[in-house]
């Protein structure tokens, strides 16, 4: 069993996040496709890595990612849009959201820190966690992709 630190996943995510053109495709994906940027981080950087998200892992991940959003992450983004942009709210209610995806990211790193969540001896093939992803939300994924991988 490998063991995944939530800050290197953290740090993998805002390197990512950065690129040019990547967070508005996320936010794209985000609010067209109701595409969770942090499980697609997440896909993004064990593809990178050449593991492999076991079926049953990403249904998990899916239904936590759901859990995630509904409770919390949906509801901070609704107050914060209410808000005037640049104010001092808004930039408070900014603050409290990222720190939640910093622990919706915890959240799946500890789901991911169980016995037999990747596929053992898989070959790896190119994005096979995106694909994955994708096929159980579908969602256009190519764009993030093509953005990411200039950097990898």
């Amino acid at each position: 069993m490998r063991f995944f630190d939530p800050d290197l996943f953290w740090t993998f995510s805002a390197r990512q996040y950065a690129l040019e053109g990547v967070k508005g495709c996320c936010l794209a994906l985000q609010n067209d496709h109701g595409v969770d940027v942090n499980l697609l981080l997440l896909c993004h950087w064990l593809d990178s890595q050449e593991l492999v998200i076991a079926s049953e892992t990403m249904n998990g991940l899916i239904t936590l990612s759901d859990n995630w959003q509904a409770k919390h992450l949906a509801p901070q983004r609704a107050k914060r849009a209410a808000l005037e942009k640049g104010s001092r709210a808004y930039q408070t209610a900014l603050v409290g959201e990222l720190a939640t995806e910093k622990r919706e990211q915890r959240a799946f790193i500890t789901f991911l820190n169980k016995p037999d969540t990747l596929e053992a001896g898989q070959l790896f093939s190119d994005r096979r966690n995106i694909v994955s992803y994708g096929a159980m939300r579908p969602f256009p994924f190519a764009d993030f992709v093509a953005l990411t991988d200039r950097q990898l």
